[in-house]
């Protein structure tokens, strides 16, 4: 292999060039704040992982009781320790499993306790029970009770107009030692101006608070305390719901009956029917009785097996199969147990607890490189007609489809502590190489070439394994695609699902393109030959490595292999930024454009109309042309008044053709 870009003091401190040196000054200069944050937050994790916990739906919840909770939280305060506490509902639980981006706000918390009595109810009959339901609307008469008897002080930020006021009046009634550090409402949209932004920082630094509660309802208020949290990292944040009006009166609680038989849900419901119809109907009750059912097959698995197997769990997928008698679990169609029904789920379970590797929980500190997978065994139109690399393709205003992969690595390397996270770009020795990466992530990636034939996926990742430790982790991803969730939220959770493997599967059952690999299992892997990765190397890992596959009902990206790949992919892409709905109907007509993209060293009349479509640099589009959902190539011409629709304007021979299925790749 060779490399090319990006390269300089890619993995070493000690590199010379002067950028290296000037990013090394930087680094001292502030080195002692970033390692008083990396012992807070080191510490702050130990301590959070001293309280009990288990897991439902694969999300963890932490086995404690509201006074013990509050407890926890004044000591740590005493420690000098932030942190963020989450109290999931049956809602939560299902945003969870559908929404990435969610969970991983969920399973970052250093506080989770279930707000709600389905999740007490799952918990027992998975024979983990939880002591009591803590929520949320109780905690903050709780906390601030306690937060009084302590000296401490609270924050009440959002809530109806008048609430956050209102109930910080009657909470210094309560309790007259309680500090109210200050009140603020917020104005709706807020969280999308920078002004007001910046202004609630500004007003939380100034009244230095020890607890802030939160009233935006969920998952508004989890989004805007990761955004606040790093302005006031010695606070402790809590998401209160609508709790502020439950205090002030202005909308009436369920009477305590009600809380404690965990029918509260209906009270809610007679108040604002319309609004939460669909939420606790048609979408909650479902999930409640798929959550009963899987607690219970949990309940059994345990039962029969042992409490712990190795820290991991039978998948949700698995248990239906083997509950339900059918054929056994496959990775990439390997069976993977013998016999059927529940005697194969206590096979597994007595499989797993001798097997030979030892899993001791994953860590996204182990991870040690981003392999983004930028070759292709053959070319495209696409490719082809372009003259460079899919991943050079224009994306939005920060760049093309590679500087969309570095910032989610940068952001990434953020979450988990890392000063940079190095991305390996690999391409195959007849692709094009990415040349489009921004200055700025210069130092943090490098494109390498396989001089040899190619190896497929597995041989490429098994080569590339020998660089690294048997339990460290690289993240693998089919670079050809443009993602909707961000890598922090994949990663996040691919490591909550405690595999030696993690895959992220989409509905149809296709791969997503992103792994969470353990370099040991690589190791399996041929030296020598063609080796794909799908349907030799992953069976051969899973008869020795727990394999965890995470279905999900939407894409996590898109593939942009083809013109209209790459069309359908930007325009879902852009209409999500934008906050848009994308069609369900697949007859349905849209014509509300979402993106047009020019590259500089095109040529574009001002009069034309860019609709839905990219002109690629060297492309001229003449005076009163419309391109809708098309693609102008490099050379390519429209002429004066014409209108294109889903056509793909060829270089050199300044032909049309329309964008069908034929031109996707094979």
């Amino acid at each position: 292999m060779y490399l090319r870009h990006g390269d300089i003091s890619w993995d070493h401190q000690d590199g010379s060039d002067a950028g290296a040196v000037t990013a090394l000054a930087s680094t001292t200069a502030h080195f002692n704040g970033r390692l008083n944050g990396t012992r807070r937050r080191a510490s702050r994790e130990r301590a959070s992982n001293r309280l009990p916990s288990i897991e439902l739906y694969n999300v963890k919840l932490h086995r404690i009781t509201e006074k013990a909770c509050v407890r926890f939280i004044l000591d740590e305060i005493s420690a000098g320790r932030g942190g963020v506490v989450v109290t999931p509902n049956l809602d939560h639980l299902r945003r969870c499993v559908r929404d990435m981006h969610f969970g991983a706000l969920v399973a970052e918390a250093d506080v989770v306790v279930a707000d709600g009595m389905p999740l007490v109810w799952a918990s027992r009959l998975q024979r983990t029970p939880l002591p009591e339901r803590v929520a949320g609307s109780n905690m903050i008469s709780s906390l601030s009770k306690a937060a009084a008897e302590n000296g401490r002080s609270v924050f009440l930020l959002g809530g109806a107009e008048g609430t956050a006021k209102g109930a910080a009046e009657i909470l210094k009634k309560r309790h007259p030692e309680l500090t109210i550090a200050g009140t603020f409402c917020p104005q709706i949209g807020f969280e999308s101006k920078p002004k007001q932004m910046a202004e609630i920082v500004q007003m939380l630094a100034a009244a230095k608070p020890d607890i802030v509660f939160v009233a935006l309802g969920s998952p508004k208020q989890e989004h805007l305390i990761a955004k606040l949290k790093p302005s006031l990292e010695s606070a402790w944040w809590l998401g209160v719901g609508v709790s502020f009006s439950f205090l002030t009166g202005h909308v009436k609680r369920a009477p305590l009956w009600m809380q404690r038989a965990g029918v509260e849900w209906l009270h809610r419901l007679s108040q604002e029917p319309r609004r939460l119809f669909k939420r606790y109907i048609v979408s909650g009750v479902p999930f409640a009785a798929n959550l009963f059912i899987r607690s219970a097959l949990n309940g059994i698995a345990l039962r029969f097996g042992r409490d712990k197997i190795n820290g991991e769990t039978s998948s949700a997928a698995d248990l239906e199969t083997l509950a339900n008698g059918s054929s056994s679990p496959t990775v990439n169609g390997t069976s993977d147990l013998p016999g059927s029904g529940i005697d194969r789920l206590v096979n597994r379970a007595r499989r797993m607890t001798t097997a030979t590797h030892h899993f001791e929980g994953a860590s996204l500190s182990r991870l040690k490189a981003m392999v983004l997978l930028g070759g292709a065994v053959r070319a495209t139109p696409l490719s082809t007609s372009i003259g460079r690399s899919l991943l050079d393709l224009p994306l939005d205003e920060n760049g093309s489809v590679l500087n969309h992969w570095l910032n989610h690595s940068v952001e990434l390397a953020k979450a988990i502590g890392l000063e940079k996270l190095p991305v390996r770009v690999m391409v195959d020795r007849n692709s094009p190489e990415p040349i489009s990466a921004a200055v700025k992530y210069y130092g943090t990636f490098r494109v390498e070439r396989d001089q040899s034939e190619y190896r497929g996926t597995g041989g490429v990742l098994r080569d590339l394994a020998l660089k690294y430790d048997d339990n460290d982790l690289i993240l693998v991803a089919n670079a050809a695609q443009i993602l909707l969730d961000p890598l922090t939220a994949l990663a996040t959770t691919l490591d909550q699902r405690r595999g030696d493997i993690g895959i992220i599967s989409h509905r149809d059952g296709t791969p997503s393109g992103i792994m969470l690999v353990t370099v040991k299992t690589l190791r399996l892997i041929p030296e020598t030959g063609f080796i794909d990765m799908k349907e030799q190397a992953m069976p051969l890992i899973a008869q020795n490595y727990a394999v965890e596959v995470l279905h999900r009902r939407r894409p996590t990206g898109l593939p942009i292999r083809s013109v209209s790949d790459y069309i359908n992919a930007m325009r879902y892409y852009h209409m999500r930024r934008a906050g848009r709905m994308t069609l369900t109907d697949p007859l349905a007509e849209d014509w509300q454009p979402s993106f047009g993209i020019v590259e500089e060293g095109a040529v574009v009349d001002p009069t034309a109309r860019v609709h839905d479509s990219v002109v690629l640099r060297g492309g001229v589009v003449e005076a009163g042309a419309v391109l809708v959902r098309s693609v102008v190539c490099p050379s390519g011409l429209v002429r004066r008044d014409r209108t294109l629709v889903e056509e793909f304007v060829k270089p050199v021979t300044m032909t049309r053709v329309k964008m069908n299925p034929d031109h996707k790749a094979a």
